[in-house]
C-alpha cells in the first residue's frame, strides 16, 4: 500500500494518544471494539466489499503516525483492500468468546498500521460473529455508529449491484480550536475550577503500583425499570437523564470514598456539523467535572450543582484536555491518570432498539467484546435497554477486586432507585444497602456474647486466692509471692490506705517502678475502696505532679527512692517499704461495685495537658472476661509483665492472668526484653503481649532474642503491624505460636478488637479484626451514620468496655462520647478518631487517623501537645511536630535569636514524657507552605544530618569506634557520628537500639547485653564495652583455640582490638 501525503497535523488528542503508545505498545486499553451477532443468509463477498468501501470513504481507517525525529507523523494510505480474516467455528463454537477476546485485547502498531482489525467467525449455517477493532487514535464511539450503519448500506448495495446512495465523503478539516479570546477565558475557566482538585482516593485492594497496568475487568449491572424514573426526574428537575445520573455515580462515589471533592472525567462527541456527524475519526474531547458535595445535599440539590456544572464545561469545551492538563501544571503521579481516575460514559443510543434493529436484512445484536483493558481507575458506562438502565463498571484489576465492584454495582443501583424515589432525601441518608446487606453489616459489627464470670476483677482474684492460695501469682528474678501473700499484703497496704483516709470513689496514685510493690498498690487500692492511678518515674516531676492534681489523688503509694518526683507537691505519700512483709487478709476491707472506678490513666492531650480516662471495674471485669476465654488464659500460663504501669496494656497483662490463677513474670524495670528473656526466670513464659513498633524490631533479627520454647502467644498492639513482619515471624515459628494482633483505645478499656494472624495475607495490611465479646465496632460516616463495607469511615466502638470518659473534661467527653443508637437507653460509644474500613470478610482494616494524633513507639501521641512545650520556650515563635520512622521531629522558627537545638530537648524533656521528647529538632528560617497558605508537611526536611549537640563533634579515633559510629550512622541514618556523641540525643530509642545489637552480632560475631547500650551511652563508651566483652570472649578461649583463631587472621577481632 502507498503513501498518499503526510499529514499537516495531528489533534491534541491523537498526540497524547501517540505519546502513551510510545510508553506502553502492548497497552491495548484504548482499543475500540464492536461485535455484532448477524443472523441471516451472509455474503462474504459482500462484506469484503463493504469494508473495502467504507475504509475508501474515510481517511481515519487509512492513517499511521510513524515517528519522525521522535515526533508523531500521521500517514494516510491509499486505499486498498481490506484484510478481513474468516473462520468456520461450527461444531467448536466454543471457542469464539475465547477468540473475539484476544482480537479487542491485542495491541495495534500505530507506525505500520492498519489502526483496523475485522474478523468474521462462521458459528452456525446461518449465524455470523463480525469482531472489528480500530484504535482510538482513529475512531470514537462516535464512529462506530457512523461505520456499522456504512457498513450495512455498501453490504446491501453490492447485493444489488449498485453504489451505496451515501453523501459524499466528508472532509477530514483540522481540529478546531478556540479563538484567542475565547480560549483565554476558557483557560481561566477551567484553571480556576480545577485548582486544588484532589485525586479521587477509591478503597484499593491492593496497593497502587508505581507503574499502572493496562490490565482491567468488567461487571455488569441491569437496573430494571429504572430508564422511565430517570426520564421523570430529568422532566421535573429540568436538567437531562445523563445529568441525573452523572449526580447519582458521583453521590455514590461520595458515599463509597467519605470525599466530598473529586472530578468525573466525560467524554463528549466533540462533533460540530452535519459532516463532522458522518465523520469517521478522533473528534471525541474529555470534560473533566468537579463534583460538589460539600454542606449535607440533597439528591435534588447534588443535582442542580450537577447541571450548572454541566452546562459550564459545555460552554467551556474548547480547550483540548491535554492543553488544559499541561496548563495545570500538575504534580505528575506515574502511577494514576491526571485529573481525574473515574470516566462516565453515558449512551445516548438504545440497546434495546439495536438488538431488535437488522444489519442489512440480518438479525443483528451486539455482544461482549471480552475488552481486558481499562483505562483508569474505574469507570461506568451507561445505556438504555428498553426500559432497563444498563451499567457496566470497567476497574483496573491491579488495584480492585471483581467482588468489590460487583458490591459497588449493587450500591449504585440501591441509591438511584431511592434517589428517582426521593429526590429531597439528604445524599447521606440514601440508601446503598438492601435489607439483607443491612442486617449482614450489623451483624458483622457486633461481637461475640460476653463471657459469665465475675463482674469485677477484685472478686475474680478473690475467688483465685480461696482456691489456690498457694499457688504462684507473682515472679520476679530474686523472689515470688503466692496468691495468698499478694492478697494478704494488698490487705495490709489497703489497711494503712484506709487508716489515711482513703474512702470508696478516691483516687490513690501509685509512682513505683514495674514490679511486685506496684501490683500490691494497685490492689491495695482497690481493696481500700479507691482507683489507682498510674505514675511511671521516669516521667519529668512537673507532669507527674499534673497528673496527680488533675486525678485529685489525696494520696500516692512510692518508695522512699521514686519520692522525691511528689515531694513539692504537697501530696500524702505512703512508702512500699514500711508496709513490710506481714500484711492482712483484709476481710473488712471495701469490695468494688461494678460502677465504682477501677483506675485512672492519662493519654496524650492536644491542647498540651494530658487527658485522665475513667476506667470502672465493670469495662474491666468484662474485658478481662472475654481476655480468658479469647487468649485461652488459665491456671498453667506464665504471662510477662513488661509494660510500663502507665501504659494501658499493663492492664491486659496483669488482670486476665491474676483472674484465671495464672503466674505473672515480672521483668526488671528499666531492662530490655532480650536481656530479660535471657534469664531463667523467665524461661518457662507461655504468654506475652509486645507494642507493635517493638516487636518488629525484634523481627529484624529473630536470633537475638532468646524466645522461650514454651510460648504459645504473642500479642500485639497499640499500632499498624507490618505484613512483611508477619510472614517472616510465620517463616520461623510456623503455628507454634498463636500470633494476635489487637487494637483499642484506653477509652474503651485496652482493645476492643482482635485478629488472628494465622492465616493472614502477607501480602497485604494485616487487619485489625472484629469486635471482641460484648462490643460494638461500627464504621461510620461524618454524620455518624454506617458505611457499607469497604468505604473508609471513623471508627465508634460501642458496648462493653466503654469507659467513663475524660475526669474534668465534659466538654471533651460529651464530644468523644455519643450516644449509641444500638445500645441500651443512655449508652454511648466512642469516637475513635481512626479511619477504618470493613473487608468483604468483616474484618476491620486500620487505614489511620483522621486527625493529626499519631503513635510513637506505641504510645498514642498528640502532636499538639509537643508543639505547645516547645512553644512554651523563649525564644520559638512557630513549631510544628511530625512522626518520621516511629520517632517525632520537632521544627522550629526562632523569634529573633539563634535556638539551641539541644536546649530546646532538654527543656522539653523537663516537661514530656522520653517519648514525646522529639529525637530531633531542626531550626528553619520558615515553615514550607502550599500555595494555599497551609503548612506544607511533605516539604519539611528529614532529619538526615547530626543534630546540634552540646558536645562538639570529634571524629572516632580507634578502629572500635570507627565500628561502632558507622553501626550508629545507618541505624539512625545520619550523615555522621563522632566519639563522644551520646545514643538517645542523636535521636536514639529503644527500638533502635535493638537494632543496634542485632548489627554488632552481624559485624564483630558478638553478642552485647542491650541494657550495655543504656549503661554506655557514647561511641567511645559503647565501643570501649564492645572491646571488653571481645577481651572476655578471648581470654575464655584455649590457648590452642586463641592460637587458631589468630592465625585464621580474623579481621573482626584485629580490627576491634585496642593497641598495647
Amino acid at each position: 500500500m502507498s503513501t498518499q501525503a503526510v499529514q499537516s497535523y495531528l489533534t491534541h488528542g491523537q498526540k497524547r494518544l501517540w505519546f502513551l503508545h510510545q510508553m506502553d505498545p502492548h497497552d491495548a486499553s484504548y482499543n475500540i471494539p464492536l461485535v455484532l451477532r448477524l443472523t441471516g443468509e451472509l455474503s462474504r463477498p459482500a462484506v469484503r466489499a463493504a469494508f473495502d468501501a467504507v475504509v475508501a470513504r474515510h481517511e481515519a481507517l487509512r492513517s499511521r503516525f510513524p515517528s519522525e525525529d521522535g515526533n508523531p507523523a500521521a500517514l494516510v494510505d491509499e486505499p486498498g483492500p481490506v484484510d478481513v480474516e474468516f473462520r468456520d467455528l461450527r461444531g467448536d463454537g466454543d471457542r469464539m468468546e475465547t477468540l473475539v477476546a484476544e482480537r479487542t485485547n491485542r495491541a495495534f502498531d500505530l507506525a505500520r498500521g492498519p489502526l483496523l482489525r475485522v474478523s468474521l467467525f462462521r458459528t452456525g449455517d446461518t449465524e455470523h460473529v463480525l469482531c472489528v477493532v480500530l484504535h482510538h487514535i482513529v475512531a470514537d464511539g462516535w464512529s462506530l455508529n457512523v461505520l456499522r450503519d456504512e457498513l450495512a448500506a455498501h453490504y446491501t448495495a453490492h447485493l444489488a449491484g449498485e453504489d451505496a446512495a451515501l453523501p459524499a465523503p466528508p472532509a477530514r478539516t483540522a481540529e478546531r480550536d478556540a479563538d484567542e479570546a475565547e480560549a483565554r477565558e476558557s483557560l481561566a475557566y477551567w484553571q480556576e475550577r480545577l485548582d486544588g482538585a484532589p485525586a479521587l482516593e477509591l478503597p484499593l485492594d491492593r496497593p497502587r503500583p508505581e507503574r499502572p497496568s493496562p490490565e482491567g475487568a468488567f461487571r455488569t449491572r441491569i437496573v430494571t425499570g429504572a430508564g422511565p424514573l430517570v426520564d421523570a426526574l430529568a422532566r421535573a428537575r429540568r436538567c437531562t437523564p445523563f445529568m441525573v445520573l452523572l449526580a447519582a455515580y458521583q453521590a455514590t462515589l461520595y458515599r463509597l470514598t467519605g470525599q466530598r471533592d473529586f472530578c468525573v472525567g466525560v467524554p463528549t462527541a466533540g462533533r460540530s456539523g452535519p459532516d463532522e456527524e458522518q465523520a469517521i475519526g478522533y473528534f471525541s474531547r474529555t470534560l473533566v467535572l468537579r463534583s460538589d458535595l460539600s454542606g449535607a445535599p440533597t439528591f435534588a440539590d447534588l443535582l442542580r450543582r450537577a447541571r450548572t456544572t454541566v452546562f459550564g464545561a459545555f460552554a467551556h469545551d474548547r480547550i483540548p484536555f491535554e492543553e488544559l492538563a499541561d496548563s495545570l501544571r500538575l504534580d505528575r503521579d506515574p502511577g494514576r491518570t491526571p485529573l481525574f481516575q473515574t470516566m462516565l460514559t453515558v449512551h445516548t443510543h438504545d440497546a434495546g432498539l439495536l438488538r431488535d434493529a437488522s444489519f442489512a436484512g440480518l438479525g443483528c445484536s451486539e455482544l461482549d467484546p471480552g475488552m481486558r483493558a481499562c483505562k483508569f481507575d474505574l469507570t461506568l458506562d451507561v445505556r438504555r435497554d428498553g426500559e432497563d438502565v444498563v451499567a457496566v463498571f470497567g476497574y483496573r484489576t491491579d488495584l480492585l477486586d471483581g467482588d468489590r465492584v460487583a458490591r459497588l454495582g449493587r450500591w449504585f443501583e440501591t441509591l438511584l432507585r431511592a434517589a428517582t424515589a426521593a429526590p429531597d432525601t439528604p445524599v447521606h441518608l440514601l440508601p446503598l444497602l438492601d435489607e439483607p446487606g443491612r442486617a449482614a453489616l450489623e451483624a458483622a459489627g457486633r461481637g461475640p456474647g460476653l463471657p459469665d464470670g465475675p463482674a469485677t476483677v477484685h472478686e475474680a482474684l478473690a475467688r483465685t486466692v480461696r482456691e489456690r492460695p498457694d499457688a504462684e501469682a507473682l515472679r520476679g528474678r530474686d523472689a515470688s509471692l503466692s496468691y495468698a501473700a499478694l492478697w494478704a499484703r494488698a490487705g495490709g497496704l489497703a489497711a494503712r490506705l484506709r487508716a489515711d483516709g482513703v474512702r470508696r470513689g478516691d483516687t490513690v496514685g501509685v509512682l513505683l517502678p514495674r514490679g511486685p510493690h506496684a501490683v500490691v498498690a494497685m490492689l491495695a487500692a482497690w481493696r481500700a475502696g479507691a482507683a489507682y492511678l498510674p505514675l511511671d518515674p521516669e516521667y519529668p516531676a512537673a507532669r507527674i505532679a499534673y497528673m496527680v492534681e488533675d486525678s485529685g489523688a489525696g494520696i500516692v503509694v512510692t518508695s522512699r527512692h521514686e519520692a522525691t518526683a511528689v515531694a513539692a507537691g504537697g501530696v500524702r505519700t505512703v512508702y512500699v517499704e514500711d508496709t513490710g512483709d506481714r500484711g492482712t487478709a483484709g476481710e473488712s476491707l471495701i469490695v468494688p461495685h461494678p460502677d465504682d472506678p477501677a483506675y485512672l490513666v492519662h493519654t496524650s492531650g492536644s491542647t498540651g495537658t494530658p487527658k485522665g480516662v475513667l476506667v470502672p471495674h465493670r469495662a474491666l471485669a468484662e474485658r478481662v472476661r472475654w481476655m480468658g476465654e479469647g487468649y485461652g488464659i488459665t491456671a498453667g500460663d506464665r504471662v510477662l509483665h513488661c509494660a510500663s504501669l502507665s501504659f494501658d496494656t499493663c492492664a491486659e497483662e496483669l488482670f486476665p492472668a491474676l483472674a484465671a490463677g495464672a503466674t505473672l513474670v515480672v521483668a526488671d524495670p528499666g531492662a530490655a526484653l532480650p536481656d530479660q528473656l535471657a534469664e531463667d526466670f523467665t524461661a518457662d513464659v507461655t504468654v506475652m503481649d509486645l507494642p507493635t513498633p517493638y516487636w518488629q524490631h525484634l523481627v529484624g533479627d529473630l536470633d537475638v532474642v532468646a524466645w522461650p520454647d514454651g510460648l504459645r502467644l504473642l500479642i500485639l498492639g497499640a499500632d499498624e503491624v507490618q505484613a512483611a513482619a508477619v510472614g517472616a515471624w510465620r517463616e520461623r515459628f510456623g503455628d507454634r505460636v498463636r500470633l494476635v494482633n489487637s487494637y483499642g483505645p484506653t477509652e474503651t478499656t485496652v482493645i476492643a478488637t482482635t485478629a488472628d494472624l494465622g492465616d493472614a495475607d502477607t501480602r497485604t495490611r494485616p487487619p485489625i479484626g472484629a469486635p471482641v465479646g460484648g462490643v460494638t465496632a461500627t464504621v461510620c460516616d461524618e454524620h455518624g451514620g454506617p458505611v457499607p463495607p469497604g468505604t473508609p469511615g471513623e471508627l465508634l466502638i460501642g458496648g462493653a468496655g466503654v469507659t467513663y470518659g475524660y475526669t474534668g473534661r465534659p466538654g471533651a467527653t460529651a464530644r468523644a462520647f455519643v450516644p449509641d443508637p444500638y445500645g441500651p437507653p443512655g449508652s454511648r460509644r466512642y469516637r475513635t478518631g481512626d479511619l477504618v474500613r470493613r473487608r468483604a470478610d468483616g474484618a476491620l482494616e486500620f487505614l489511620g487517623r483522621m486527625d493529626g494524633q499519631v503513635k510513637v513507639r506505641g504510645y498514642r501521641v498528640e502532636p499538639g501537645e509537643v508543639e505547645n512545650a516547645l512553644l512554651a520556650q523563649p525564644g520559638v515563635a512557630e513549631a510544628v511536630v511530625v512522626a518520621r520512622r516511629d520517632t517525632l521531629v520537632g521544627y522550629v522558627v526562632p523569634a529573633a535569636a539563634a535556638l539551641d537545638p539541644a536546649g530546646l530537648r532538654s527543656a522539653v524533656g523537663a516537661l514530656l514524657p522520653p517519648y514525646l521528647v522529639p529525637a530531633a529538632i531542626l531550626v528553619l528560617d520558615r515553615l514550607p507552605l502550599t500555595p494555599n497558605g497551609k503548612l506544607d508537611r511533605t516539604a519539611l526536611p528529614a532529619p538526615d544530618r547530626r543534630p546540634e549537640l552540646r558536645a562538639s563533634y570529634l571524629a572516632p579515633r580507634t578502629e572500635a569506634e570507627e565500628l561502632v559510629a558507622e553501626i550508629w550512622r545507618a541505624v539512625l541514618e545520619l550523615d555522621r557520628v563522632g566519639a563522644l556523641d551520646d545514643f538517645f540525643d542523636l535521636g536514639g530509642h529503644s527500638l533502635l537500639a535493638t537494632r543496634v545489637i542485632a548489627r554488632v552480632r552481624a559485624t564483630a560475631e558478638l553478642t552485647v547485653p542491650l541494657r550495655t547500650l543504656f549503661t554506655h551511652r557514647t561511641v567511645a563508651a559503647f565501643a570501649e564495652a564492645v572491646e571488653a566483652a571481645l577481651r572476655a570472649e578471648i581470654d575464655a578461649l584455649s590457648e590452642e583455640e586463641a592460637a587458631a583463631l589468630l592465625a585464621a587472621g580474623d579481621d573482626t577481632l584485629e580490627g576491634t582490638r585496642t593497641p598495647s
